[in-house]
């Protein structure tokens, strides 16, 4: 029985709580059920958040999240990353963001 309420707890922390790994930086839209079309933008290093704001899932809510990335480039640049996954994000937002961070010099 102990088996099983092992696995039980290691499936609800997988689904509830995602690891992160270190030196990846990570750009993560989740999306929320209401208002429709809308989510969180997130950009962590690792388990670090840096940032987060609401935005919708369209053309303006890649321009705040471009913003975002601007305001907190500072910050981003302080982490040592060796790699960028996008979660959740299309790719056409994705070309944005990887444009914005080359314009104001982050590696991408």
């Amino acid at each position: 029985m102990k088996f099983v309420s092992y696995i039980k707890q290691f499936l609800v922390d997988s689904f509830s709580s995602p690891k992160y790994q270190e030196g990846v930086l990570y750009f993560i839209i989740e999306e929320l059920p209401n208002p429709r079309d809308s989510g969180l933008f997130k950009i962590l290093c690792g388990s670090n958040q840096i940032a987060l704001d609401a935005v919708t899932l369209d053309e303006p809510g890649v321009v705040v999240a471009n913003e975002l990335i601007g305001l907190h480039a500072a910050t981003i640049r302080k982490y040592p990353y060796q790699k960028i996954e996008f979660v959740n994000i299309a790719s056409w937002a994705q070309s944005k963001i990887e444009a914005r961070m080359a314009r104001i010099g982050l590696k991408t």
